[in-house]
């Protein structure tokens, strides 16, 4: 199914709160809610899974199923 995961920051040095991350679009099953992992790294920068938040869209006439996950992050101290 059709899967955007946004990224957004809650609390960083580096990053103002709530500023985007990033985003990433691909296909994943309905199980990716549950294996995105607890720390992220992205530009030399790791970052603690703080919250993930789930939507599922399914649009009956054209039998398309997709996802939106909101992962909200906080940065670590290296």
């Amino acid at each position: 199914m059709k899967t955007t995961v946004k990224y957004v920051v809650l609390k960083s040095l580096d990053y103002q709160l709530g500023t985007p991350l990033f985003q990433e679009e691909l296909e994943a099953d309905s199980q990716y809610f549950d294996q995105i992992p607890a720390e992220i790294s992205y530009q030399n920068h790791k970052f603690k899974v703080k919250s993930k938040e789930l939507k599922r869209l399914q649009i009956v006439e054209e039998f398309e199923d997709s996802q939106t996950i909101i992962v909200k992050v906080l940065a670590l101290s290296e």
